[in-house]
Protein backbone atom coordinates (compact mmCIF):
# COMPACT_ATOMS: atom_id res chain seq x y z
CA UNK A 1 0.00 0.00 0.00
CA UNK A 2 2.70 2.70 0.53
CA UNK A 3 3.68 2.86 -3.07
CA UNK A 4 -0.04 2.84 -4.29
CA UNK A 5 -0.18 6.74 -4.22
CA UNK A 6 2.94 6.81 -6.62
CA UNK A 7 0.76 6.07 -9.62
CA UNK A 8 -0.84 9.29 -9.22
CA UNK A 9 2.51 10.67 -10.40
CA UNK A 10 1.58 8.87 -13.81
CA UNK A 11 -0.74 11.46 -14.55
CA UNK A 12 1.92 14.03 -14.50
CA UNK A 13 4.38 12.31 -16.09
CA UNK A 14 6.54 12.62 -19.51
CA UNK A 15 6.94 8.91 -20.28
CA UNK A 16 6.12 8.95 -23.89
CA UNK A 17 4.59 5.01 -23.54
CA UNK A 18 1.60 6.70 -21.09
CA UNK A 19 1.11 10.20 -22.90
CA UNK A 20 1.09 9.12 -26.44
CA UNK A 21 1.78 5.18 -27.33
CA UNK A 22 0.99 2.21 -25.62
CA UNK A 23 4.04 0.42 -24.36
CA UNK A 24 2.45 -3.02 -25.87
CA UNK A 25 2.07 -1.09 -29.46
CA UNK A 26 5.71 -0.96 -29.69
CA UNK A 27 6.96 -4.15 -29.49
CA UNK A 28 9.12 -6.88 -27.35
CA UNK A 29 9.86 -5.48 -24.12
CA UNK A 30 13.56 -4.70 -25.51
CA UNK A 31 12.37 -2.89 -28.07
CA UNK A 32 10.36 -0.64 -25.47
CA UNK A 33 13.33 -0.12 -23.63
CA UNK A 34 15.33 1.17 -26.69
CA UNK A 35 12.87 3.71 -27.79
CA UNK A 36 12.39 4.85 -23.46
CA UNK A 37 16.16 5.71 -23.59
CA UNK A 38 16.62 7.09 -27.01
CA UNK A 39 14.00 9.11 -27.94
CA UNK A 40 14.94 12.06 -25.30
CA UNK A 41 18.23 12.09 -27.13
CA UNK A 42 15.63 12.41 -30.50
CA UNK A 43 14.04 15.32 -29.45
CA UNK A 44 17.39 16.97 -27.95
CA UNK A 45 18.50 16.97 -31.66
CA UNK A 46 15.19 17.96 -32.90
CA UNK A 47 15.50 20.92 -30.88
CA UNK A 48 18.82 21.27 -31.77
CA UNK A 49 18.10 21.82 -35.32
CA UNK A 50 15.84 24.09 -34.75
CA UNK A 51 18.02 26.34 -33.01
CA UNK A 52 21.00 26.19 -35.13
CA UNK A 53 17.71 26.47 -38.45
CA UNK A 54 16.69 29.60 -36.86
CA UNK A 55 20.60 31.13 -36.37
CA UNK A 56 21.11 30.63 -40.02
CA UNK A 57 18.42 32.66 -41.50
CA UNK A 58 18.63 35.11 -38.88
CA UNK A 59 22.52 34.93 -39.67
CA UNK A 60 23.39 34.92 -36.13
CA UNK A 61 27.04 34.50 -35.97
CA UNK A 62 28.01 33.98 -31.84
CA UNK A 63 29.46 30.75 -31.39
CA UNK A 64 29.09 30.93 -27.62
CA UNK A 65 25.67 32.51 -27.70
CA UNK A 66 24.71 29.56 -30.07
CA UNK A 67 25.99 26.63 -27.55
CA UNK A 68 24.90 28.11 -24.81
CA UNK A 69 21.58 27.93 -26.32
CA UNK A 70 22.06 24.58 -26.80
CA UNK A 71 23.20 23.58 -23.93
CA UNK A 72 20.29 25.18 -21.90
CA UNK A 73 17.33 23.27 -23.66
CA UNK A 74 19.33 19.97 -23.42
CA UNK A 75 19.45 20.63 -19.74
CA UNK A 76 16.01 21.36 -19.34
CA UNK A 77 14.70 18.48 -21.81
CA UNK A 78 16.81 15.63 -19.90
CA UNK A 79 15.74 17.22 -16.65
CA UNK A 80 12.11 16.55 -17.38
CA UNK A 81 12.25 13.83 -18.66
CA UNK A 82 14.43 11.99 -16.15
CA UNK A 83 12.10 10.75 -13.60
CA UNK A 84 9.51 8.97 -15.82
CA UNK A 85 12.49 7.99 -18.28
CA UNK A 86 14.10 5.99 -15.60
CA UNK A 87 10.42 4.39 -14.50
CA UNK A 88 10.68 3.01 -18.12
CA UNK A 89 13.94 1.61 -17.24
CA UNK A 90 13.24 0.31 -14.26
CA UNK A 91 10.11 -1.57 -15.30
CA UNK A 92 12.36 -3.89 -16.93
CA UNK A 93 12.99 -5.15 -13.29
CA UNK A 94 10.07 -4.98 -11.73
CA UNK A 95 7.89 -8.04 -11.47
CA UNK A 96 5.24 -9.56 -9.25
CA UNK A 97 4.31 -12.94 -7.94
CA UNK A 98 2.07 -15.04 -7.92
CA UNK A 99 0.97 -18.99 -6.27
CA UNK A 100 1.73 -21.92 -8.28
CA UNK A 101 1.95 -24.82 -6.22
CA UNK A 102 0.05 -24.50 -2.76
CA UNK A 103 1.67 -27.92 -1.78
CA UNK A 104 5.19 -27.30 -2.32
CA UNK A 105 4.96 -23.50 -1.56
CA UNK A 106 6.24 -22.40 -5.36
CA UNK A 107 5.48 -18.96 -6.34
CA UNK A 108 6.06 -17.67 -10.39
CA UNK A 109 6.82 -13.84 -11.14
CA UNK A 110 6.04 -11.74 -14.15
CA UNK A 111 7.32 -8.86 -15.62
CA UNK A 112 4.57 -6.20 -14.95
CA UNK A 113 5.21 -3.99 -17.98
CA UNK A 114 4.77 -6.85 -19.92
CA UNK A 115 2.89 -9.97 -18.28
CA UNK A 116 4.04 -12.87 -21.00
CA UNK A 117 7.50 -12.83 -19.42
CA UNK A 118 8.53 -15.30 -16.63
CA UNK A 119 10.94 -13.43 -14.34
CA UNK A 120 12.35 -16.56 -12.31
CA UNK A 121 13.60 -19.94 -13.08
CA UNK A 122 11.07 -22.84 -12.07
CA UNK A 123 9.88 -26.09 -12.62
CA UNK A 124 8.44 -25.99 -16.02
CA UNK A 125 9.53 -22.22 -16.99
CA UNK A 126 12.65 -19.95 -17.50
CA UNK A 127 13.82 -16.52 -16.41
CA UNK A 128 12.71 -14.71 -19.49
CA UNK A 129 13.31 -11.48 -18.49
CA UNK A 130 17.42 -12.44 -18.20
CA UNK A 131 18.05 -11.11 -21.65
CA UNK A 132 16.96 -7.56 -21.13
CA UNK A 133 19.66 -7.54 -18.27
CA UNK A 134 22.21 -5.80 -21.07
CA UNK A 135 19.68 -2.98 -22.18
CA UNK A 136 18.44 -2.70 -18.13
CA UNK A 137 22.54 -1.47 -17.17
CA UNK A 138 23.16 0.20 -20.60
CA UNK A 139 20.60 2.46 -19.84
CA UNK A 140 20.75 2.64 -16.09
CA UNK A 141 23.92 4.14 -16.50
CA UNK A 142 23.01 6.43 -18.69
CA UNK A 143 20.22 8.10 -17.35
CA UNK A 144 19.78 7.59 -13.67
CA UNK A 145 23.50 7.76 -13.33
CA UNK A 146 25.38 9.62 -15.71
CA UNK A 147 22.32 12.72 -16.05
CA UNK A 148 22.60 13.53 -12.41
CA UNK A 149 26.44 13.37 -12.62
CA UNK A 150 26.83 15.72 -15.81
CA UNK A 151 24.28 18.22 -14.06
CA UNK A 152 26.78 17.86 -11.01
CA UNK A 153 29.75 18.39 -13.02
CA UNK A 154 28.26 21.61 -15.05
CA UNK A 155 27.55 22.92 -11.90
CA UNK A 156 30.80 22.61 -10.31
CA UNK A 157 32.19 24.38 -13.67
CA UNK A 158 30.26 27.75 -12.76
CA UNK A 159 30.50 27.48 -8.73
CA UNK A 160 33.09 30.29 -8.72
CA UNK A 161 31.30 32.38 -11.37
CA UNK A 162 27.43 31.98 -9.60
CA UNK A 163 29.39 32.39 -6.49
CA UNK A 164 31.16 36.21 -7.71
CA UNK A 165 27.93 36.76 -9.28
CA UNK A 166 29.60 36.91 -12.68
CA UNK A 167 27.66 36.07 -15.99
CA UNK A 168 29.38 33.51 -17.97
CA UNK A 169 28.47 31.57 -21.36
CA UNK A 170 28.32 28.43 -19.44
CA UNK A 171 26.28 30.06 -16.15
CA UNK A 172 23.65 31.41 -18.42
CA UNK A 173 23.30 28.35 -20.11
CA UNK A 174 23.08 26.14 -16.96
CA UNK A 175 20.68 28.58 -14.90
CA UNK A 176 17.83 26.27 -14.78
CA UNK A 177 19.76 24.42 -12.32
CA UNK A 178 20.79 27.32 -10.02
CA UNK A 179 18.70 30.23 -10.28
CA UNK A 180 16.08 29.65 -7.84
CA UNK A 181 18.88 28.84 -4.96
CA UNK A 182 21.24 30.58 -3.16
CA UNK A 183 25.13 30.00 -3.54
CA UNK A 184 25.18 27.87 -0.88
CA UNK A 185 22.41 25.51 -2.11
CA UNK A 186 23.76 25.21 -5.48
CA UNK A 187 23.80 21.56 -5.90
CA UNK A 188 20.26 21.67 -4.41
CA UNK A 189 18.76 20.65 -8.00
CA UNK A 190 20.79 18.14 -8.04
CA UNK A 191 19.68 16.22 -4.99
CA UNK A 192 16.15 16.69 -5.57
CA UNK A 193 16.43 14.98 -8.83
CA UNK A 194 17.78 11.89 -7.16
CA UNK A 195 14.91 12.47 -5.02
CA UNK A 196 12.31 12.38 -7.73
CA UNK A 197 14.26 9.08 -8.96
CA UNK A 198 13.97 7.02 -5.83
CA UNK A 199 10.14 8.15 -5.66
CA UNK A 200 9.42 7.48 -8.96
CA UNK A 201 11.67 4.54 -9.20
CA UNK A 202 13.62 2.49 -6.67
CA UNK A 203 11.03 3.19 -3.67
CA UNK A 204 9.36 0.37 -5.81
CA UNK A 205 11.79 -2.45 -5.17
CA UNK A 206 11.21 -1.70 -1.14
CA UNK A 207 8.83 -5.25 -0.77
CA UNK A 208 11.26 -7.94 -2.15
CA UNK A 209 9.31 -10.78 -0.13
CA UNK A 210 7.63 -12.48 -3.17
CA UNK A 211 9.81 -10.87 -6.50
CA UNK A 212 9.30 -7.33 -6.85
CA UNK A 213 5.84 -6.67 -5.18
CA UNK A 214 2.90 -9.13 -3.57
Amino acid sequence: HFTRWLDVLKLFSLDLFDVAIPGRCIGAMSTRLLVAGTWPYLAVAFVSLAIVTQAAVLKQRQAFELLGRLLYWAILIFYLVLPSVSRSIFSARLCESFGYDDATGQRISYLLADPSLTCDDGPTWDDETSGLAPYFWAFFALWPVLVPLGFLALLLRVRKPVAAQRATPLSRATSFLWRDYSSGFLFWEVLDLVRKIFLTSMVLFIDQDYGSRK
